[in-house]
């Protein structure tokens, strides 16, 4: 899940994930699929077990850290780990995890008080304690660790002069008048909207009404430190091989090995209960690893050697894959809340004209894309914010607009200088790099572009865009949560914290702006859908191409993963709540 600032109420829309009829399909995006709901056992499937052992395909992250984390990989394997106050369930609606019940909120809206349940403890035997919470959102607050979801905690008071408090004198970070890392926050942390009122009692005071607040607490950015461990908000979070000695975890699983490049292994948290579970259910597996393969060609064959009991499936054999696994309930598609297109750098010119990013879009047969380099396996679309979502569009809205046209393509750029190297940013994979070459060989033929494609690792990938080292991205968005916010707020306005090719739009930054603490339901909507249509028009750092699905396979003898998939899912199938995977005898 790959954006900084303010958000506002938000209308839970319902987001059930069902498994479509068999189709072709793609790496992870929309369209058909097979089997069934994904809400009972395969026919083979007998009575789960106590023990067993699952080894899983993912994708490498880029961090553990929550407080940190943006990328859909990481964030999978921290809600693994950590959990937060509350937690969505399948319906998407927050229901208390570490809290003891629904926050208590003032009159005007503006101060949240929360209970933790009694008896919480870190799966190292120490007390999970309400300043663990606080140190977490101070943690993604602090300008050093510089959180790149801060900007779902900017109303909270204090929030956003903490983040930026080595800004200097200009306000800004990243330039010259920097602060030194080691400067003194005190009066910054002093400052924060977050106390522990006792050692059970968390209190945050917002600068306006939250509505959603409740919900934003169920996110990974609001998960607790083990301040026994790391005091320090400024202080580094321990990373690969350190991580499983270094940390302690309040999720249903214990890191307890990871080998960079290979795998990270995951054994039951002692002290974790089905009490603090969306889905009500405790780890039955012995042990879970993860293996890290970005390629899935490469995992499929591994899970076809029997070296994995779950992997996304290489959408070059996709056809023959469903024809296989479909029948026998081992092969599921997960239709998600998911755009993708390929993003482009506003910074480096001549990507800053608007009519260089539509004849690039316009340039690329999409739908051509999709079919060579993932068996049809997404949805072509035009929209940025799905349809299901308020201030969505229907897929084909600016089909006119979007349409393949090099003849149109070429009248955008007539003048334009565009004979620099472009740098296309993709990672490894089969489906990833057919696209790579795809679009670099459609912007060659068509608009004579000389464009050099750099295929990288998971988290060399994900670091080169948070770095903004990139011309063109192939990326997009997987919800959060369901509302058009969560679409726009941080990716889009001009300071987005995720906004890292570089959109800005003065309207778009005046309507967010309006939105975010709308309590005019009818109103907010409407102003976000405008949003979305400037996204569109202007193709504001990214010219959208489809909505994704993720296609999995699974041993028979696997539960737990295509029954609890929904909108949810980050990296792999129904991994938002991995308590619930198991082995059957």
């Amino acid at each position: 899940m790959s954006l900084l600032r303010q958000w506002r109420y938000l209308t839970i829309a319902v987001f059930a994930i069902v498994a479509l009829a068999a189709f072709s399909a793609c790496g992870d995006d929309d369209d058909d699929g097979g089997g069934d709901d994904g809400g009972t056992e395969t026919p083979a499937a007998g009575k789960r077990i106590d023990g067993g052992t699952m080894t899983v395909q993912h994708i490498e992250p880029a961090s553990l850290d929550p407080h940190f984390s943006s990328f859909g990989q990481d964030i999978s394997i921290e809600r693994m780990l950590w959990r937060g106050l509350y937690s969505l369930n399948t319906e998407n609606q927050p229901v208390p995890s570490m809290a003891d019940g629904d926050p208590t909120i003032s009159e005007d809206g503006k101060t949240f008080t929360v209970a933790l349940k009694e008896g919480l403890l870190w799966s190292d035997g120490d007390d999970l304690l309400a300043q663990d919470f606080v140190l977490g959102i101070t943690r993604t607050c602090n300008p050093v660790n510089a959180g790149e979801y801060q900007y779902l905690l900017t109303n909270i008071v204090g929030c956003d002069a903490y983040y930026l408090a080595l800004a200097g004198p200009d306000g800004d970070a990243g330039t010259g008048d920097d602060l030194a890392p080691d400067a003194d926050l005190t009066t910054f942390v002093d400052g924060l909207g977050v106390k522990a009122v006792d050692d059970l009692t968390i209190e945050f005071t917002l600068q306006n009404p939250g509505p959603t607040f409740k919900i934003i607490l169920s996110l990974w950015m609001t998960f607790p430190v083990p301040s026994h461990l790391i005091p320090d908000p400024s202080a580094a979070w321990p990373v690969g091989p350190d991580a499983p000695a270094a940390l302690a975890y309040n999720g249903p699983y214990m890191l307890t090995d990871y080998v960079t490049g290979t795998s990270a292994t995951l054994e039951p948290n002692p002290n974790w209960s089905a009490d603090y579970s969306p889905v009500d259910a405790a780890p039955t597996l012995d042990t879970l690893t993860l293996r890290f393969i970005d390629d899935f060609a490469v995992s499929q064959r591994a899970f076809e050697n029997n070296e994995l009991d779950y992997t996304q499936v290489d959408l070059s054999q996709l056809e023959a894959t469903v024809t296989q696994y479909d029948p026998t309930g081992q092969y599921f598609k997960a239709v998600g809340a998911s755009t993708r297109g390929l993003q482009m750098n506003q910074e480096h010119p001549p990507l800053d004209n608007t009519d260089v990013r539509m004849a690039i879009g316009k340039a690329v047969d999409w739908q051509g894309l999709i079919d060579n380099c993932y068996s049809g396996g997404h949805e072509l679309t035009t929209t940025w914010i799905p349809q299901e979502v308020p201030g969505g569009q229907a897929p084909d809205w600016r089909a006119t607009e979007y349409a393949f046209d090099v003849d149109a393509a070429k009248a955008l750029v007539d003048g334009v200088d565009l004979s620099r190297e472009f740098i296309l940013i993709v990672r490894v994979g089969a489906e990833s790099e057919c696209s790579g070459s795809y679009i670099q060989e459609a912007l060659r033929a068509n608009l004579d572009m000389n464009v050099k494609v750099e295929v990288l690792e998971g988290p060399d990938r994900s670091k080169r865009f948070r770095e903004e080292t990139f011309d063109l991205f192939p990326g997009g968005w997987i919800q959060d949560y369901p509302d058009p916010e969560n679409w726009t707020v941080g990716l889009f306005d001009t300071d987005g914290g995720l906004n890292h090719y570089n959109c800005s739009n003065p309207q778009i930054d005046e309507l967010m702006t309006a939105a975010l603490y709308n309590l005019d339901e009818e109103e907010r909507i409407a102003q976000y859908e405008e949003v979305n249509q400037l996204i569109v028009d202007d193709a504001c750092g990214i010219f959208v191409f489809y909505h994704e699905a993720t296609h999995g396979i699974k041993k028979e003898n696997v539960v737990g993963m295509f029954e609890n998939s929904t909108s949810q899912n980050a990296d792999n199938i129904g991994d938002w709540a991995a308590e619930a995977w198991g082995v059957t005898e």
